[in-house]
């Protein structure tokens, strides 16, 4: 059995596995960034910790609603090396079967949901960038 954090961004669910989750936060503003790149949102600050937020559309190919207050999901990618994920919606923290845990996907019922997997998303070079924020 595996946790995951089911959350909804846009239209799309999305799973993320607990054991890379820190915390997961009210979005109270994300700070734009002159000349950041464009995989980058923004940035918040976290018990004196600025965190870059990636950007959804850029990254994940996934847009969010524009509608409601947010969570910002907070994953450790590195030792002390945090992304945040901003995302629409909080759903639950469920536990799958070995057997319904794919690659790339959780099952649940007739439910196919993607995994996000910060170690693949993130590149080397966003990791520099953030250990320099």
């Amino acid at each position: 059995m595996e946790s995951f954090l089911i959350a909804r961004i846009g239209d799309k669910k999305i799973a993320i596995s607990i054991k890379f989750i820190h915390f997961v936060i009210r979005n109270n503003g994300i700070v734009e960034v002159p000349e950041m790149p464009e995989w980058m949102e923004g940035v918040i600050t976290f018990r004196d910790k600025v965190i870059p937020v990636l950007n959804n559309e850029k990254k994940l190919k996934i847009k969010n609603d524009t509608s409601e207050k947010k969570r910002i999901v907070l994953c450790e990618v590195e030792k002390d090396v945090f992304f945040g994920l901003n995302v629409d919606e909080y759903l639950e923290i469920k536990k799958f079967d070995k057997k319904d845990i794919k690659k790339l996907t959780v099952k649940r019922g007739d439910e196919i949901i993607p995994i996000v997997d910060f170690r693949k998303i993130i590149v080397e070079e966003e990791i520099e960038l953030a250990k320099k924020i």
